[in-house]
Formats: structure tokens, C-alpha cells, sequence
């Protein structure tokens, strides 16, 4: 048990080290999204965006582990209704490849720790 928490732990403080410093960093700067000052204020240490993307990921990724795929449908629920009342607006291609980019990440860090143990 220990065993298997260092391991989730592992993989996915790397998987966002990773990602937040290369991937993310770059599609801000293609799509030039603007920061607004509250979503720049720090939480936990982080920018607020950030957090929100390493703990939607981290939720999905726990999901999984606990065997729980039904988290895809709620995340996209979530991600639905918090966009109708947006008073930042983002671009559409941003949003849909962050989204994506999420998604596909949590799996990923699911598939590695399901070979790993």
C-alpha cells in the first residue's frame, strides 16, 4: 500500500512538473492568453490556473486508480458549466486542448502506474 502511494505520487509530481514547465507554459504563449489579476492571485503556492489544472488532473488521476472512469463524464460536465458564466473570455481552441491535454495526461499518469505496479 505504501508502495503504490509513493508511486502515485511519483508519477504524478513528475507528470506536472513536466508538463507545467514545457507544454502548458507554450500554449499560453501561442494562443497569448491574458492573465487576469484574479486568476494570478498564488493559492497553495501556485498561480491560481495552475492549481486548478494540477488538481483537476490529480482528481482524474485518483479516479482512475480507484477504478472510477465516470470522472470523465463529471469533469466534462464541470468544465461545461463553469464556461457559461465566464467573464474572462478564452479562446475556444485554447480551452478545447487544455481540456484535451488534461484528459489525456491523467490517463497517461493512470497507464504508467498500472505498469509500474
Amino acid at each position: 500500500m505504501i508502495l503504490k502511494t509513493i508511486v502515485f505520487a511519483a508519477i504524478f509530481v513528475v507528470g506536472e512538473f513536466a508538463v507545467n514547465k514545457t507544454l502548458f507554459r507554450y500554449l499560453k504563449k501561442y494562443f497569448k492568453v491574458v492573465t487576469s489579476e484574479e486568476n494570478s492571485k498564488p493559492f497553495a503556492g501556485f498561480n491560481i490556473s495552475l492549481f486548478k489544472g494540477m488538481l483537476e488532473r490529480f482528481v482524474i488521476f485518483f479516479a482512475l486508480v480507484l477504478n472510477l472512469s465516470q470522472i470523465l463524464i463529471v469533469f466534462g460536465a464541470i468544465k461545461i458549466g463553469t464556461r457559461l458564466n465566464e467573464r474572462v473570455k478564452v479562446q475556444n481552441d485554447y480551452f478545447i486542448i487544455g481540456n484535451f491535454l488534461s484528459i489525456f495526461l491523467s490517463i497517461s499518469y493512470y497507464e504508467c502506474y498500472q505498469k509500474i505496479i
